[in-house]
């Protein structure tokens, strides 16, 4: 058993589906707001009475919220419940409206290598903490998702989105997270998805962020690279020179500046 650890973790770290591990992997897994509440309150001792994470996932979101509103309630986490009747476009399709918007990268993928003009990358994986500048895994170190500007035309809004992007992918590899991350279309959901409820998103990032680092303190993961698989260059991006990113579809890679 002790044999198949590491790579049962490194499949559940990379977001693979594996129900058995769904709960321990609770916030690696969670890509909307209700996801993301049924966690902290598993994390908070309240999942007693709620179902598995993939059975959960299978319900609309007034079900979840139903679900999920009594442990909130006993705990003090603040819920937002579903509005019934909405006059907006809902998040899933305001976010595949926007990235139709998105235009990938012109990179050149050679392995574990990436190249995207002149700037080249490689791939990285989770690190153990024993890896991890000292301290990043304490309260002191925060998320710190920029201040959402006021009103926003499309282009204004994909910079902020892209710049809030590239900060969660340092602090996701700061703590030793980097094989483990959203890609820009998860995050640009869980944005939608949470800014139409009228919640702050920069909270709900720092919160996720702060359960993440007490996970990541008691957890061992594998530090081998991800499996690049049939990864088309196509779904890669450059974000900076120091950073890129490629949505795999179920797992997104992230490429640091080669040395």
């Amino acid at each position: 058993m002790k044999r198949l650890l590491k790579p049962v973790l490194w499949l559940w770290l990379a977001g693979a589906s594996l129900p058995g591990w769904a709960d321990e992997a609770c916030l690696l897994l969670a890509e909307t707001y209700y996801e993301q509440i049924f966690c902290e309150l598993k994390a908070l001792g309240q999942g007693g009475k709620l179902p598995a994470f993939y059975d959960f996932r299978r319900n609309d979101e007034m079900t979840q919220a139903l679900l999920l509103k009594r442990p909130a309630a006993k705990v003090g986490v603040g819920l937002a419940m579903p509005v019934r009747q909405k006059t907006e476009m809902p998040a899933p399709q305001k976010a595949e409206q926007f990235m139709s918007t998105v235009q990938g990268g012109a990179c050149l993928l050679e392995g574990i290598s990436l190249h995207c003009g002149d700037s080249h990358y490689r791939l990285v994986a989770n690190k153990g903490n024993d890896q991890l500048p000292p301290g990043v895994l304490g309260d002191a170190n925060r998320m710190g998702i920029p201040d959402l500007p006021g009103r926003m035309n499309g282009g204004q809004q994909l910079d902020y989105l892209r710049l809030s992007y590239r900060q969660y992918l340092s602090k996701m590899l700061e703590i030793g997270l980097g094989g483990s991350t959203f890609s820009f279309r998860k995050f640009v959901y869980l944005y939608e998805d949470v800014t139409s409820r009228g919640l702050d998103f920069r909270q709900r990032f720092e919160t996720m962020f702060g359960f993440l680092k007490k996970d990541k303190r008691n957890m061992s993961v594998s530090e081998r690279l991800p499996d690049i698989g049939n990864l088309e260059a196509a779904s890669c991006e450059p974000l900076d020179e120091r950073l890129a990113a490629c949505d795999g579809g179920y797992k997104n890679l992230v490429f640091i500046a080669a040395d």
